[in-house]
């Protein structure tokens, strides 16, 4: 499943933004300051109207003003004149300290951009991911 998945019995935090209009470059879709700290577990990005032109919408998760992908390629993709869920993988950075600040953000759009966008961070508690089994 593209972006990762998650347990919703770990879940402490849920980052959502929504854009009705077509989207355009640099668009921030929700900002958000976390009072506790947690780590990102999947980000999932889908699109219900489709855009135009000959390019891709980006979307992109901010930590602190920084990007969670360290390969820009791996960021939330969709082809422009394409609909539904955005191909992304994991972020490489996920851990998330009390007082951070999580932004969904366009990235970048081709001619116009998808509307109707939907984004979701979701944020885990580390005791429930451990008791799982999981690692970061």
């Amino acid at each position: 499943m593209p972006g990762g998945k998650t347990a919703a019995a770990g879940v402490r935090h849920l980052v959502t933004g929504y854009s009705n209009a077509a989207v355009t470059a640099s668009l921030y879709l929700v900002e958000d300051i976390i009072p506790f700290p947690t780590h990102i577990t999947a980000v999932k990005v889908y699109a219900s109207t489709a855009g135009t032109g000959a390019g891709n919408t980006l979307v992109d998760v901010l930590l602190n003003v920084t990007t969670i992908w360290t390969t820009a390629g791996n960021r939330p993709t969709l082809a422009a004149t394409s609909t539904g869920e955005f191909a992304n993988t994991r972020p490489d950075a996920r851990q998330v300290d009390s007082g951070d600040r999580i932004a969904i953000q366009v990235a970048s759009v081709s001619t116009t951009g998808h509307a109707r966008l939907s984004a979701s961070v979701v944020l885990e508690d580390a005791v429930t991911r451990a008791t799982r089994g999981d690692s970061l």
